[in-house]
């Protein structure tokens, strides 16, 4: 006999057309709903994948935020490097100024 279960997860009404089955998948969020002899549902927890998924999020910021601090080490670089040739070129065009007003260019 066919009957109707909420899932724990999503809410979601779910047709449990087998009673000797003793779990089933929600079919719109995939939770693992277990069916047991007191016709309620539970939802299991899989805490290794939870911590899993907890570690590769923090390795993805970590990563994140080694590339913020590269990006900000070449903009530094380069700012660096665009100010000395300002500086330079300033210098140049000063001593050219100089030499042509002393006649020496």
């Amino acid at each position: 006999m066919a009957r109707t279960v909420k899932c724990p997860s999503c809410g979601a009404e779910l047709t449990a057309k087998d009673d000797n089955r003793d779990f089933m998948f929600c079919e719109f969020c995939g939770t693992k709903v277990r069916l047991d002899d007191y016709r309620e549902t539970h939802r299991y927890v899989d805490e290794a994948r939870i911590q899993e998924s907890k570690d590769a999020m923090e390795l993805r910021i970590k990563e994140m935020e080694q590339e913020r601090w590269r990006t900000e080490d070449a903009n530094k670089t380069a700012a660096t490097y665009f100010k000395w040739l300002g500086i330079v070129i300033v210098i140049l065009v000063i001593a050219y100024i100089i030499c042509m007003g002393l006649g020496i260019a």
